[in-house]
C-alpha cells in the first residue's frame, strides 16, 4: 500500500517518519518542561515518549534497516542509513535506561543522571534528523 505524503514509500514508513518527528517534539517539549522546574510533567511526558519510540523501531525500522545495510551496497549512501541506525540504538538504549533508572530502578547508577538525558536527547534529535535523511534518501531523491 503506497503512503499519504505523495512518495514510493509504503504506508507504514511514512506512519513511522511523522511519529518520530513527533515523539521528537515531544522530547523537546519535555525537554522545556525540565527547564522550567516542572519536573512531574517533564518525567511523564518523557516517560511516554521514550517509551513509545520502541513501537516505529521494532514494527517498521529494524526489518528494512538490516536489509538495507546488509545489502552489501559498495555506496557513500549506504553510510546516511548505516549511522542513523547505529545513532538510534544508543540514542533508544539510553534514553531507556535513563527512563527505567528514573522512573523506577533509583539505585541505578549515575546517581544525578543530568548528563544521561541530555546525551539521550542529543542523540535523539540527531536520530531523528537522520531517519528523515533516510526516508528522503529511499523515497524521495
Amino acid at each position: 500500500m503506497e503512503g499519504f505524503l505523495g512518495t514510493r514509500a509504503w504506508l507504514r514508513s511514512d506512519l513511522a517518519l511523522l511519529a518520530s518527528i513527533g515523539l521528537g517534539l515531544l522530547a523537546v517539549l519535555s525537554w522545556a518542561l525540565a527547564r522550567r522546574r516542572r519536573f512531574p510533567s517533564h518525567c511523564r511526558l518523557v516517560a511516554v515518549a521514550a517509551l513509545l519510540n520502541w513501537l516505529p523501531v521494532l514494527l517498521v525500522m529494524i526489518r528494512p534497516w538490516t536489509a538495507f545495510v546488509s545489502g552489501g551496497a559498495a555506496n557513500a549512501l549506504l553510510l546516511v542509513p548505516a549511522v542513523h541506525g547505529v545513532l538510534g540504538l544508543l540514542a533508544q538504549t539510553l534514553m531507556t535506561y535513563t527512563v527505567v533508572r528514573m522512573q523506577w530502578l533509583k539505585r541505578l547508577p549515575p546517581r544525578r543522571p543530568r548528563l544521561l538525558m541530555r546525551g539521550a536527547l542529543v542523540l535523539w534529535l540527531l536520530t531523528v534528523v537522520g531517519g528523515s535523511g533516510v526516508y528522503w534518501l529511499l523515497y524521495v531523491a
